[in-house]
């Protein structure tokens, strides 16, 4: 799954990188500041096919869904989002792109054995792990999102999901989904409206960055708080290490 993301640059680093013809800001730069411990119900910055970048809430409920008293996701499945009553809308006309530095996943690590007369752990802890490309390029998400308009933003529940994929096999052993990660170019066709069905669900299952692109490092148990955010949240807490 994807549930916390980084997102430190400055939004036209990512609308250069996107290599966008047109970009429009839609944030107030004196309000905004790098995230580096982004968590659902925060609102990172968005990417729309009219090439707006704006900042979005993380989460999302459809008005049936609420009356039924349904949970909020924050996650849509690529292999179910085309036909799910949860997203189906969404998928064929409400694509969007969330620039990322990185995620962070859990993983479930042996502790040390406990000094004499300290008694063990009974749930064996969680070690988090930052993982961002290789090249230290952003990254963009696949997503999908309710929010059209600023009415729409009004909307009891409305927001956007992070689409994800089945973790690939040499990717850090923590989860077994992932975000749908996208280079520039596929990241750019996920947001073509007149994308034909076919070739959409070829991007979803094929278009991703593969794993061999990442790297990742173990980081401070700090950032389990979403309410920290700031720079040393994305630092190893010792080297890299090949096949860590």
């Amino acid at each position: 799954m994807c549930g916390r993301i980084s997102q430190y640059r400055l939004p036209m680093h990512y609308a250069q990188r996107l290599h966008l013809r047109n970009p429009f800001v839609l944030v107030d730069a004196a309000d905004r500041r790098p995230g580096y411990n982004l968590s659902p119900g925060t609102h990172p910055l968005a990417i729309y096919p009219d090439e707006t970048i704006r900042a979005v809430h993380w989460g999302y409920c459809p008005a049936w869904a609420i009356q039924k008293k349904l949970p909020q996701t924050i996650n849509a499945r690529v292999e179910t989002a085309s036909t799910s009553a949860y997203f189906r809308a969404l998928w064929r006309k409400a694509r969007i792109l969330i620039p990322a530095d990185g995620w962070f996943e859990w993983k479930t690590e042996l502790a040390d054995e406990p000094a004499p007369g300290v008694r063990a752990s009974a749930k064996p802890p969680k070690q988090p792990y930052f993982i961002h490309r290789a090249d230290d390029e952003p990254m963009f998400l696949a997503a999908l999102t309710s929010i059209q308009t600023e009415d729409d933003a009004l909307v009891p529940g409305a927001g956007f999901v992070i689409v994800t994929a089945t973790a690939d096999e040499g990717l850090v052993d923590v989860h077994d989904r992932r975000p749908l990660v996208f280079a520039p170019h596929a990241a750019r066709r996920w947001l073509d409206p007149a994308l034909p069905p076919a070739e959409l669900d070829a991007l979803g299952k094929d278009g991703g960055v593969a794993a061999s692109e990442f790297v990742w490092h173990r980081v401070s148990g700090d950032v389990n708080r979403a309410v920290n955010d700031e720079p040393r949240l994305i630092e190893p807490l010792a080297p890299l290490e090949s096949g860590e």
